[in-house]
């Protein structure tokens, strides 16, 4: 019998040596890697819809812009139109003035 309690207290000492092992081994470091891993995929995702999220609201403020922008330009080529109908009125006054004071 004591052969037998003498395997089994190596034996206990084997397992828990090997336990020991695969927790601070290779395996572990490969684990801890992986949860390092998992957890900057996770905060890149988080990172990724944030972006995706301001994207969106820079394209509705994009098209809001190019709409305030194509009205403007309507607005200054109306403008440019009324500018020059009154120019030409003005030159034609002046030119009746001038007639009139006989220069």
């Amino acid at each position: 019998m004591p052969k037998l309690e003498e395997a089994s207290v190596r034996l206990d000492n084997a397992i828990q040596k090997l336990s020991e092992t695969l927790s601070s081994g290779p395996r572990a470091e490969m684990a801890s890697r992986v949860a390092g891993l998992a957890d900057r995929l996770e905060a890149t995702a988080q990172e990724r819809d944030a972006i995706k999220t301001d994207l969106e609201a820079f394209k509705g403020d994009q098209r809001k812009l190019s709409l305030a922008l194509r009205e403007a330009q309507e607005n200054y080529a109306a403008a440019q139109v009324v500018n020059e109908a009154v120019a030409g009125r003005l030159d034609d006054a002046i030119g009746e003035l001038k007639i009139l004071l006989g220069k």
